[in-house]
């Protein structure tokens, strides 16, 4: 019975250790990084909304109504990675947009065209 409380005792460090490497927290809702279907003038609300859900943070960029989608995928060993889509606001259309990641597929088609 010594030898069985020995050993569960041992796993339970070792359980978290192994669970610590792999540890993360997202926060968002990822979506696709192919923003064809977005054009100025053209692209509403609704439509926004009906692609992507409700936003993750709503705002106000030197009076222009902003929506923020945001997808984090923060790691406690490694590389975190994340990605914010911004649509400024012109009445119901959007006036303009920004997209930032740093996933390595996104960071390599922004940077390279691929």
């Amino acid at each position: 019975m010594q030898s069985r409380q020995m050993k569960s005792r041992l796993m339970l460090p070792v359980l978290v250790f192994c669970g610590l490497q792999t540890a993360c927290v997202t926060r968002g809702r990822d979506f696709s990084s192919d923003l064809s279907w977005v054009k100025k003038g053209q692209t509403t609300q609704s439509d926004v909304t009906r692609l992507l859900g409700e936003p993750t943070a709503i705002g106000n960029t030197g009076g222009v109504p902003t929506w923020t989608y945001g997808f984090y995928d923060y790691r406690l060993f490694g590389e975190s990675d994340t990605k914010e889509l911004k649509f400024y606001w012109n009445g119901d259309r959007i006036q303009d947009f920004s997209f930032n990641s740093s996933f390595p597929q996104d960071r390599k088609r922004l940077m390279f065209g691929k």
